[in-house]
């Protein structure tokens, strides 16, 4: 079933055998280590990553995470499981946030095993061939998701937004993703709906040129393409090996790619944070909001996302409240990168169906996120960028 390096830790010699089958591969596919001390140590000295880690039933919560965080620093595409033979508890969220990928709960039977492990050689697989295309040479754009665990943080009038203004400013083709399979608002905000479907470029072969990615999405605006699928509650979520082959033709045809991300740490919306160049953590002013771009940021971190590659976005900063935006640096320890005023005018243009950057482009608000997309294209895209007819563009060599 698979070449990918797999070693499996903890519990007895038995418990490799037993990985091996629901794996399907040979029996010498799967290596054993004994502790967290000895896994850590190989993974130090070891001139290759492991693909996947699979800790047996006796690994507790703690080790678990301290094995998910040493191995994040020496790896990001090392997929990392913990299997239970009694029901999964309350540790789930606290396992994941410290970069576990999967757990696995024996007692709902061994196809559940079956189904992580190939979820996880799914995933690492996505993530070496992303790599590798990265690697190669060629045009390679900027991928930049937007991302809160709670709901109306403005996430996804954000993501609209930034993907005009990065097309306007940087004179250059921008792709708009919208991840949520179930009620995805991305269309809706430029009054239109999706023509085709996300799987639709699965059917690409690698190396498609640009014309034929942005062939199978839905032209919303000068310089904006939409990829995403109608609205179905029923739809099966992508697998997040899917995604990352969707996020490299994307990544090959348009000079920004913009992922609308859902509110939750699943499967294809890890894939996609895993190959982003920025994430966008958004809240507002509230409390609760901050405690969820605190989590998240820890939780990324712990996955192997560099501090680097996170920007905090607050939105309707200047509301009138007891938390202001020094709170929230001094309690987070860190910069805000982008302050999005409150207004009547964002409630108003989306009842409209109209993007609020071109309704109203000299509103606050639209300074606001043309600020936001200046700072990123200056960090992320290292040719120099000229002005061009009030827009910006890349310099041609």
């Amino acid at each position: 079933m698979t070449d990918h390096r797999v070693v499996a830790v903890g519990g007895s010699p038995s418990f490799p055998p037993e990985v091996t089958r629901a794996l399907g591969a040979s029996p010498d596919a799967v290596s054993w280590l004994p502790s967290i001390s000895s896994a850590q140590r190989a993974i130090a000295e070891g001139e290759q990553p492991f693909d996947i880690v699979v800790l047996a039933p006796s690994v507790g919560a703690d080790g678990a995470i301290a094995l998910a965080e040493f191995s994040a620093r020496e790896s990001a595409a090392t997929a990392v499981l913990l299997v239970r033979d009694v029901p999964v508890d309350g540790s789930f969220p606290r396992l994941v946030r410290g970069g576990v990928r999967d757990v696995v709960d024996l007692t709902k039977g061994r196809n559940e095993f079956r189904e992580a492990l190939r979820r996880a050689v799914e995933w690492n697989g996505g993530m070496r061939g992303a790599a590798s295309a990265n690697g190669s040479p060629g045009p390679t754009g900027v991928v930049v998701a937007v991302f809160s665990t709670k709901g109306g943080t403005g996430k996804t009038f954000l993501a609209c937004n930034l993907a005009a203004a990065l097309a306007e400013r940087s004179g250059s083709q921008v792709g708009l993703l919208d991840l949520d399979h179930d009620l995805g608002d991305v269309f809706a905000y430029f009054g239109a709906e999706p023509s085709r479907t996300l799987q639709e470029l699965l059917t690409l072969d690698d190396g498609a040129d640009a014309e034929a990615v942005a062939q199978l999405g839905t032209p919303l605006a000068k310089g904006i393409t939409g990829f995403g699928s109608r609205p179905d509650p029923r739809a099966e979520p992508i697998p997040g090996a899917a995604i990352a082959r969707m996020l490299s033709k994307l990544k090959d045809a348009f000079a920004f790619s913009v992922v609308d991300a859902t509110s939750e740490y699943s499967d294809h919306v890890l894939a996609a944070l895993d190959l982003s160049d920025a994430i966008c953590l958004v809240t507002g002013l509230d409390a609760i909001g901050v405690r969820h771009m605190s989590i998240a940021m820890q939780t990324l971190q712990n996955l192997g996302v560099g501090r680097d590659r996170l920007h905090f976005v607050v939105n309707r900063a200047d509301s009138k409240v007891d938390l202001t935006i020094q709170d929230i640096e001094r309690l987070l320890e860190i910069r805000v990168d982008s302050r999005i005023p409150s207004s009547p005018l964002v409630p108003r243009s989306i009842n409209q169906g109209k993007l609020l950057w071109f309704d109203k482009r000299r509103s606050d608000v639209s300074k606001g996120v043309e600020a936001f997309a200046d700072r990123l294209m200056a960090k992320l895209t290292p040719e120099p960028l000229v002005p061009t007819n009030g827009a910006r563009r890349r310099r041609r060599r």
